[in-house]
């Protein structure tokens, strides 16, 4: 996205907050809101990543279980995403973050997420990616993360049912508090 696109998304965002506030700040902790803030405040330095143009992939943009069919025989073909209605060029992180921070409980993604991240990672160099090491992913992973937080917000602001929006506030925001991410609003 060009530099008017972004300051377009970040006006939108700090709408959007505004509105989800004014709706349902009173669930909101204390840490949650200041992490908002904090978030709008360094969007323009955390913005520099995606204006970089370095290191990005097409995104799905909606990566989750039920857009995935997956072969009845796993020697016989590849997993397979469709719904590619939100596709971009972005980080290539966001889909794994989308995948699990968002939809997974702190136990499972605790559990595999790691794993998951380095097996990604040696896909990438064995596929001919270079100059992206596996810190440049954790940083990477972490900001998309951070970013994300910020869907449930767009989620309910589109009338998207509570017990969606609702379970992925909490699910994110558990991710960005197991990895740190408020150390990125430094």
């Amino acid at each position: 996205p060009d530099t008017a696109d972004l300051d377009q998304q970040l006006a939108g965002l700090a709408n959007r907050i505004v509105q989800f506030t004014d709706r349902h700040g009173h669930y909101l902790s204390s840490e949650r809101r200041d992490l908002y803030a904090r978030l709008l405040d360094a969007a323009p330095r955390l913005q520099a990543r995606q204006r970089s143009r370095r290191n990005l992939s097409v995104v799905h943009g909606d990566s989750h279980v039920w857009n995935i069919f997956l072969p009845k025989d796993e020697s016989s073909g590849s997993a397979l995403l469709f719904d590619w209605d939100c596709w971009t060029i972005d980080i290539a992180s966001d889909d794994l973050a989308y995948m699990m921070a968002m939809h997974w409980y702190p136990d499972m993604r605790r559990h595999i997420e790691r794993p998951l991240l380095d097996c990604y990672h040696a896909e990438l160099l064995a596929r001919g990616v270079r100059g992206y090491d596996r810190r440049a992913l954790d940083d990477d992973y972490r900001l998309s993360v951070l970013w994300l937080s910020t869907t449930p917000l767009w989620q309910e602001g589109n009338s998207i049912p509570p017990v969606i929006w609702w379970n992925n506030l909490e699910r994110i925001m558990m991710a960005a508090d197991d990895l740190n991410c408020r150390e990125l609003l430094d």
